[in-house]
């Protein structure tokens, strides 16, 4: 997929989220899943790379990220650092390709 055709992918995924929002919280992995299956990418490191893509460009719209203490929880427990770059230098550095894509327990949520 070329840049283009993944800058529009990329804006119609965030808008999507964007209509979602106020009902469920965004996981890594739906993310990673939109990449690897709806844009066609099979490469782990460009999975990650056009994920850290997509994460700037939702908390650039105002997501923020955070964990749960565990799977199934209520509360959304924020980072404390919620700026774009921070944001996407804590999931580059806790996400590692050679392992593949994160479940849906790994790395962050996003509001």
């Amino acid at each position: 997929m070329n840049n283009t055709a993944f800058d529009t992918e990329l804006k119609d995924f965030v808008a999507d989220c964007e209509a979602g929002r106020a009902e469920d919280w965004l996981g890594l992995v739906v993310i990673a899943n939109f990449v690897r299956r709806h844009c066609g990418i099979t490469d782990n490191d460009e999975v990650k790379r056009l994920s850290l893509t997509a994460v700037r460009a939702l908390m650039e719209r105002g997501f923020r990220a955070g964990q749960f203490k565990r799977y199934g929880d209520s509360k959304l427990i924020l980072w404390p650092d919620q700026t774009p770059d921070a944001v996407v230098a804590r999931i580059d550095k806790e996400w590692d390709p050679a392992k593949g894509d994160p479940n849906i327990n790994d790395i962050c949520w996003f509001e």
